[in-house]
């Protein structure tokens, strides 16, 4: 008994050394090589974080439109990875679009952390305000983790509204879920907890999630939602899918987005 003890005390330990060393790999996988460009008028943009961290992007304009939509997108790869995504916004939700890498994704300067994000984020909402956009006129964007980062700022600033694609409550409950219940949370410094800020949202919020999400569970993006005070629509989106759930609503829930985010 005493040797099952100590073995499992053992594992205990390696584990929480495991988490501490690597937690910020496991939460983030920027790259930095740009492997693909918008086929449509862009601009690249660099402008700087918060805290002074230079960051890179690309602005999509849509000339008829006076709203600007922010890209946040999510924990893997860069915007050179979204490029049809940012297109696709352009055209179907008739606004112009930033699209930005966080600090050490992309051209972007730094390494990525959760606070670094949230600065970023605050660095992008100058930048656009610098262009003339007014606060209400200036919407996000957040795609998986960028949900997290969306909801930070949307508690700081004025929006005209919030879009949240594949969200979650908090990294360590996503992570009780990878870990089959395992109380993970505890040990971790990163926190992105979305679920305790989301009362103090009070623009709109539009949520979209897969029914078979494969990454985040969908019952976490329906309990993110519960918590928003309102107005707020969620849009249930069938399917394995995960990113990519905005461009799987189709032609009419598509409008519908639009009708309840885009200010008139």
């Amino acid at each position: 008994m005493i040797r099952v003890t100590r073995i499992f005390v053992l594992v205990v330990l390696g584990v929480v050394v495991y988490v501490r060393i690597f937690e910020k790999r496991l939460v983030y996988y920027p790259k930095k090589e740009i492997e693909g460009h918008p086929r449509s008028t862009y601009e690249d943009v660099i402008f700087p974080a918060s805290d002074g961290l230079m960051l890179h992007g690309w602005f999509l304009p849509n000339q008829q439109s006076p709203v600007v939509l922010i890209v946040n997108h999510g924990n893997a790869g860069n915007i050179s990875d979204r490029y049809e995504m940012g297109e696709y916004l352009v055209q179907e939700l008739g606004v112009n679009v930033l699209m930005y890498d966080y600090r050490g994704y992309g051209k972007s300067e730094g390494r990525p952390s959760e606070e670094g994000t949230y600065s970023d984020i605050r660095g992008a909402y100058t930048y656009v305000r610098s262009r003339g956009y007014a606060p209400s006129m200036i919407l996000l964007l957040g795609q998986s983790l960028g949900t997290a980062i969306a909801v930070d700022l949307a508690t700081h600033e004025t929006v005209g509204a919030v879009i949240l694609e594949a969200p979650f409550t908090s990294i360590g409950a996503v992570a009780r879920r990878l870990t089959f219940g395992v109380p993970i949370d505890y040990i971790l410094t990163t926190r992105y907890d979305s679920r305790s800020k989301a009362s103090s949202v009070h623009a709109p919020v539009a949520v979209i999630h897969a029914n078979r999400d494969p990454v985040i569970p969908f019952d976490l993006g329906m309990d993110l939602y519960q918590q928003f005070p309102g107005p707020k629509r969620f849009f249930e989106v069938q399917g394995e899918i995960h990113e990519g759930a905005l461009l799987a609503l189709g032609v009419e829930r598509t409008r519908q987005l639009k009708e309840f985010v885009v200010p008139k």
